[in-house]
């Protein structure tokens, strides 16, 4: 299978709740479901784009702290899937993506699925470069 290409298999499920009519103000409860809230618009199949962890994943730019070595990178723009569209609150668009965190001493990796602001994806192009 080549990297760039999208999963033979049928997109995830993404898991839901629902506010149960059961809760209270102060007892929540929420019940898993089957379906998906009205806004979430699935992608298929996945597209890549490159995400910006730096400003997906931004502080306070008033902040200044020394670097952790222990720590996760986020300074970069990450290959990812686009799985899916929805709309926050007010209006702007949030995009489900999947891509991976690296340590800054390059010795681990994790995959995060995650919504991040659409302002902060950017469509791969294609190239021979990517075709590998």
């Amino acid at each position: 299978m080549h990297v760039n290409q999208p999963a033979s298999s049928p997109p995830p499920n993404w898991p839901w709740w629902q506010h149960d009519a059961s809760s209270t103000p102060t007892r929540p409860v929420w019940t898993r479901v089957d379906g998906t809230p009205e806004g979430f618009r699935p992608v298929d199949p996945p597209r890549w784009v490159w995400v910006d962890l730096r400003a997906a994943l931004r502080k306070d730019a008033f902040t200044f702290t020394d670097d952790n070595p222990a720590g996760l990178q986020y300074r970069y723009e990450a290959k990812g899937l686009l799985r899916a569209w929805m709309p926050s609150v007010d209006g702007a668009a949030l995009a489900l993506v999947t891509y991976q965190l690296l340590t800054a001493d390059l010795a681990w990796r994790t995959t995060v699925t995650s919504f991040v602001p659409a302002h902060t994806i950017r469509f791969r192009s294609r190239t021979g470069r990517e075709s590998r």
